[in-house]
C-alpha cells in the first residue's frame, strides 16, 4: 500500500506539492495574437517563417527542412558543419524572445502562477520570458510557487561559483557581480542536462518535487522526439513517487484525445487522469490555490469543496484583491475550503 500523502485533515493543508510542467503550447495559449508588441509566438513548425530565418540559412546553402526547426537544427548539429550557422541562429533566437513581454493585462501565466503556493513548483521548457515577467508583476503576493527552467530562459541569470539564480538584472547575492545568462538547450536528439551547474539544479528541484507529488499538471508540452532524455528523466522520478496510486495527472493540450493517451500512458495509473483543451478546467483554476486539498478532500475525505474560481476581470489589481482571504487563511495556516465573495 501506498502511504498517504501530507494531509493534515485539522488544518485541512495537503502539503504535498502540486507540479506544472510548461511546453510551448503554454504560451501559444495565454497569447495567441502576440505580446504586448504584436510579436507572434514562435513554434518548432514555423520558426524559421516568424523570426524570418530563411535569408540566413539559405546563405549557408540550407535550402530545405523550414518547416521542422527541431529536426532541421538537429541535422545541423549532427553534422558538425555548421558551426558558424548555428551560432547565428542561437543569437538570432535568444534575441527575438528577449525582447517578447507581457500585456498589461492579466494573461495564464499570471492566473497560473497566482493559483499555486509556495509548496508548488512550475517547470517550463520555453525560452521566453512570459513566466519570469508574471513573477516579476506579482511578487509582492506572498507564497508564490517555485520556478525553474528546464532548458534555460532568456530572462534568467546564475551565479554558478555561489550556486544563485534569479532575473538577468540581479546581481549575486553572495559576490554581488551580475548574474550571467543561463545557457538555452535547444533542438537535438540527445541533449544534456547534467555538465552545466544550473540546468543539472533545475532538473533536480524538479525530480524532488514530482517524487512527492500529489497532483501534476502537463500543459502544452508535447514531448518531442528530441527531449528523449526529459521524457524518460520524468517518468523515472515519477514511477518513484509512493503517492503515485492516489495522485492525478491533468493533461491541458488541444491534440487529439487518442493521440495524448498514446504519448503519457506510462504516466497513468488505470484510470486516474484527466485530459482537457482549456487551462482554466483544471484542478488549480477551479480551486485557486487549494488544488491538492480539494482533490483530497473530494477523493480521501468524502467532502468535496466548492469549486472557487477566478473573477471575471483582466485587470490584475482585481485578482489580487480577490485573493485576499485566501492569502489570510495561509498565514493564520488553516484552509477552510469555503469560496471567496
Amino acid at each position: 500500500m501506498p502511504s498517504l500523502p501530507p494531509l493534515d485533515i485539522k488544518k485541512n493543508i495537503n502539503y504535498a506539492p502540486h507540479v506544472v510542467i510548461l511546453g510551448a503550447g503554454a504560451s501559444l495559449a495565454a497569447l495567441p495574437d502576440g505580446d504586448k508588441f504584436g510579436n507572434k509566438l514562435p513554434l518548432m513548425r514555423n520558426m524559421v517563417e516568424i523570426l524570418g530565418l530563411e535569408p540566413l540559412l539559405q546563405s549557408h546553402n540550407v535550402t530545405e527542412g523550414y518547416d521542422d526547426f527541431e529536426s532541421l537544427y538537429d541535422d545541423l548539429s549532427d553534422s558538425g558543419e555548421h558551426k558558424v550557422l548555428l551560432t547565428e541562429l542561437e543569437a538570432t533566437i535568444r534575441d527575438y524572445f528577449s525582447a517578447m513581454r507581457l500585456p498589461a493585462e492579466a494573461t495564464i501565466y499570471d492566473f497560473l502562477l497566482l493559483s499555486l503556493r509556495d509548496k508548488d513548483i512550475i517547470a517550463t521548457f520555453n525560452w521566453d520570458p512570459f513566466l519570469a515577467e508574471a513573477v516579476k508583476r506579482n511578487r509582492h503576493i506572498k507564497n508564490l510557487p517555485h520556478i525553474i527552467f528546464l532548458h534555460g530562459n532568456v530572462d534568467v541569470g546564475a551565479c554558478i561559483e555561489h550556486k544563485t539564480k534569479g532575473f538577468l538584472e540581479h546581481k549575486c547575492s553572495v559576490c554581488g557581480k551580475p548574474l550571467e545568462a543561463t545557457p538555452l538547450l535547444f533542438p537535438v536528439k540527445h541533449k544534456d542536462y547534467t555538465s552545466n551547474p544550473f540546468i543539472k539544479n533545475e532538473w533536480e528541484e524538479l525530480q524532488i518535487s514530482l517524487k512527492h507529488a500529489y497532483l501534476i499538471t502537463i500543459f502544452g508540452y508535447s514531448a518531442p522526439v528530441t527531449d528523449v532524455e526529459a521524457r524518460d528523466m520524468l517518468l523515472t522520478t515519477w514511477q518513484a513517487n509512493n503517492t503515485r496510486e492516489l495522485a492525478e495527472i491533468e493533461i491541458v493540450d488541444i491534440r487529439p484525445k487518442d493521440e495524448l493517451e498514446a504519448t503519457w500512458s506510462d504516466f497513468f495509473v488505470r484510470q486516474h487522469y484527466y485530459i482537457f483543451g482549456d487551462i482554466n478546467r483544471s484542478l488549480s483554476f477551479a480551486h485557486v490555490r487549494r488544488s491538492c486539498e480539494a482533490f483530497a478532500m473530494a477523493t480521501l475525505q468524502q467532502h468535496p469543496w466548492p469549486e472557487n474560481r477566478y473573477p471575471d476581470s483582466s485587470k490584475l489589481e482585481d485578482i489580487h484583491a480577490w485573493l485576499k482571504p485566501l492569502l489570510d487563511e495561509e498565514i493564520a495556516d488553516y484552509l477552510t475550503g469555503k469560496p471567496c465573495e
